[in-house]
């Protein structure tokens, strides 16, 4: 007997076009090109400026700034998808009301996208690690730096979520922003404090989930309660 029931990855292509596993790659591949295309930016101006490619990659390996990019072009990918919603006076909006299974199917769409906001932040750290692995760009820390930004990163998932809750969306939009940076400052940071000991990195991590779960739960309900039938 056929299931009724939506899968996360049905519900979520019903707004999107896209199913769960294609969203995710999409993230993933965005926020990988958006890094690689920062790096080679700075690279081409360090190699302007120094005349050799030996030179400019050390100039850049091993600083803040491959660390400091990490961060930001993967925070970037996790801020815009995490502030994605469907409200009524948008145009789909009613359209979106009356699809099968109403808010569930909402809901449903909602963490599928969590979830694929996740493995593209899993993604991404990934190829940092590799780059490093593979000496074009060492982070200063290594592997320990891709672990401590991907864990703070984490909780800037649970931050956007409570963002949400702002009713402005300017000030909602204009703030974010800020959040992200500030979440994600210490994954930068705190590598040189615990001289890269990653300890500290996986308590953040394991916060995080608990964190993640109630934030989703909070904002999905605040959108219940204060957008989907008004």
């Amino acid at each position: 007997m056929k299931s009724n029931t939506l899968t996360l990855s049905q519900a979520h292509k019903i707004y999107t076009g896209d199913s769960m596993g294609m969203f995710a790659l999409k993230l993933s591949a965005g926020g990988i090109l958006m890094y690689s295309a920062t790096i080679l930016t700075f690279f081409i101006i360090m190699l302007l400026s120094e005349g050799n490619v030996s030179d400019a990659m050390k100039q850049l390996s091993g600083t803040a700034l491959i660390n400091t990019f990490l961060t930001m072009d993967a925070g970037i990918v996790l801020m815009i998808t995490g502030l994605v919603h469907y409200d009524k006076q948008l145009p789909g909006g009613k359209y979106f009301r009356t699809v099968k299974g109403g808010f569930d199917t909402y809901r449903k769409m909602k963490n599928a996208s969590l979830i694929a906001r996740v493995i593209a932040l899993i993604s991404i750290m990934l190829v940092g690690a590799v780059f490093d692995r593979m000496g074009l760009f060492k982070l200063a820390y290594g592997t320990s730096d891709v672990i401590y930004i991907g864990a703070f990163l984490l909780i800037s998932i649970g931050l956007v979520n409570f963002m949400n809750l702002i009713k402005n969306p300017a000030v909602r939009g204009f703030t974010t922003p800020f959040i992200i940076f500030a979440a994600g400052l210490p994954g930068v940071v705190l590598p040189n404090i615990s001289d890269g000991n990653i300890y500290v990195a996986l308590a953040v991590a394991v916060t995080a989930v608990p964190l993640i779960l109630i934030s989703q739960k909070v904002m999905l309900n605040d959108y219940k309660k204060r957008k989907w039938s008004k």
